[in-house]
């Protein structure tokens, strides 16, 4: 099977995204594995398995063997929407992610190298809403957009307290959609798109002393260009019933800065800040060909998004208490980039705070990660909507999540 067609594969098989109200970042999906949701997404500093190669390339040099490791990231998100239009909720609210890594650590003419394969899902969005509610006809009631990513990576020590490391990311994207219309009973349109796009992320780790580092990464932009099929169900002409359809993501630049101590032998804590550069995302623009009039109708060939860039707060302390056991707990504070004129029932995401604890144990060759982290949701109330039917309406949020991974050193 070729690396794309790899790619494909592990986004079918993570077809159930977690929609935003669990992880408010616009696109992004929240911590693949359980060492970084326990402690709330904080892993860039002392990230020190396989998982580096999502967190800090930089820091597949400390991992002392080779690994492998796989994870499964279950969340629960629920949304109730009450306004002019009446009362309905989202539905199915489960989903799971999954995600896999490799370490392989090297030693080339007394330098230390190391390489590292990724392959996780680290943007989304789904929405289901009642599809005999009140948006059936004034929004889809089903969006899913799917990016699934591999990541071959390399880091080197430069000196003793200097490594870097750098990583290609090869993206598979999907776009599916159905939202119901106004003509007859059984009317209804649908898309399903897909598309490919590439990246990079680099990180520096630097040992400013013997307890202390800070730590930089960077995950470049990159455009996602979606094509597919377009159906009609029910829906008189000028509509066709079937057309190609087009439309193109803007997906943010990442930076975050790290910072973190180790306080005694067992207990250290990491502080990380970040900016997403949201702003990328200024326009939804689709053009479906023979179907673009009927799209234009319901108001999804050409719409302004203007979304914001934003910043992320959060600190996660780790204390290994006993022999071959690790406490984790985090804090996170997440900004909405969605600015309350362009939001929308399809783009469900409100500033919060997440809280988050997690548990390890390893022995020998094995090791086993657990954690839970809940969202401290604000209502969000919009006033005033470039769509006239989503003004003066509140949406109230709930959110959960648990990871698992297991990682084997050989």
């Amino acid at each position: 099977m070729t690396r794309l067609g790899i790619l494909r594969g592990s986004a079918w098989a993570a077809a159930g995204m977690l929609a935003q109200t669990v992880w408010s970042d616009g696109f992004r999906n929240p911590p693949d594995t359980a060492a970084a949701l326990g402690k709330a997404g904080k892993d860039t500093v002392w990230v020190d398995d396989a998982s580096a190669v999502f967190y800090n390339p930089a820091n597949l040099v400390d991992v002392p063997s080779r690994e492998v490791q796989f994870s499964a990231l279950a969340g629960y998100s629920h949304a109730d929407y009450s306004g002019v239009l009446g009362n309905t909720e989202t539905e199915r609210p489960w989903s799971v992610l999954p995600a896999f890594a490799v370490a392989w650590p090297l030693t080339v003419k007394e330098q230390d190298l190391a390489l590292g394969l990724g392959m996780h899902v680290p943007f989304g969005r789904q929405t289901r809403w009642d599809s005999r509610g009140v948006f059936r006809y004034a929004a889809p009631v089903y969006s899913q957009m799917m990016v699934a990513d591999i990541s071959p990576a390399l880091a080197w020590r430069v000196s003793d307290s200097v490594s870097v490391g750098a990583g290609l990311d090869m993206y598979y994207g999907r776009l599916k959609f159905r939202q119901l219309a106004p003509f007859r009973p059984d009317s209804r349109v649908t898309a399903d798109t897909d598309g490919y796009a590439f990246g990079g992320n680099l990180g520096i780790t630097w040992q400013v002393t013997a307890n202390q580092r800070l730590a930089l990464t960077y995950r470049s932009p990159f455009d996602l260009d979606f094509s597919g099929d377009m159906e009609t169900t029910g829906i008189p002409r000028p509509a066709v019933a079937s057309s190609d359809v087009e439309t193109t993501f803007k997906f943010p630049t990442i930076v975050t800065l790290g910072y973190g101590i180790q306080i005694t032998e067992t207990v250290r804590v990491e502080a990380d800040v970040e900016w997403l550069q949201g702003s990328r995302y200024k326009t939804m623009a689709i053009d479906a060909g023979a179907n673009r009039a009927l799209l234009g109708m319901m108001g999804l060939s050409n719409t302004p998004q203007n979304w914001d860039d934003t910043w992320t707060f959060g600190i996660g302390p780790e204390w290994c208490f006993a022999r071959d056991w690790t406490l984790r707990a985090g804090y996170l504070y997440l900004q909405s980039p969605i600015p309350d004129t362009t939001f929308a029932p399809t783009s469900l995401d409100v500033d919060q705070s997440l809280v988050s604890v997690g548990l390890g144990y390893q022995r020998g060759r094995h090791a086993v990660d657990i954690a839970y982290a809940v969202g401290i949701f604000d209502k969000r109330t919009v006033h005033s909507n470039q769509n006239p039917l989503y003004q003066q309406c509140t949406y109230e949020f709930e959110g959960h999540l648990a990871a698992l991974t297991y990682t084997y050193s050989f």
